[in-house]
């Protein structure tokens, strides 16, 4: 096994990540969506805790639902604070109709077991599907 190089600034991440997984019907994705970008992430965000949070759509697959988000947090406390219970108390109209939408949600927080913190990460500069291809 080579060793890291290290050379190349490594990638801040959390040792926990919120694993969220939905299904949206396809005639109310534009309303899922607008609710979660614009306002569930940038609250969320605001949180101390969180540190950053991206979302996937699926391309392909069996046996999962179609909507990721991952959350990269410091620990598990972000969703015991009390910023967290005022937001999910907060009346918004437009979550209240994207909660709605939700026909299926699992949810899971993870804790990172390795490496220890940060991440492994490869820069060797080898990739074989360009080498290949």
């Amino acid at each position: 096994m080579s060793t890291p190089d290290k050379s190349y600034a490594t990638q801040s991440i959390g040792a926990t990540v919120l694993v969220v997984m939905m299904e949206v019907d396809p005639e109310h994705e534009d309303e899922f969506n607008r609710w979660y970008d614009e306002e569930h992430l940038p609250e969320r965000m605001g949180i101390p805790g969180y540190i950053s949070a991206r979302r996937f759509k699926l391309e392909e697959g069996e046996g999962v639902l179609t909507y990721l988000c991952i959350w990269e947090m410091e620990d598990g406390s972000p969703l015991q604070s009390a910023e967290y219970h005022t937001q999910n108390q907060r009346p918004s109209a437009l979550r209240d109709r994207a909660h709605g939408l939700i026909k299926q949600r699992m949810r899971g927080l993870y804790k990172q077991i390795y490496p220890v913190a940060g991440a492994f990460e490869d820069h060797s500069g080898f990739h074989p599907e360009q080498a290949n291809g």
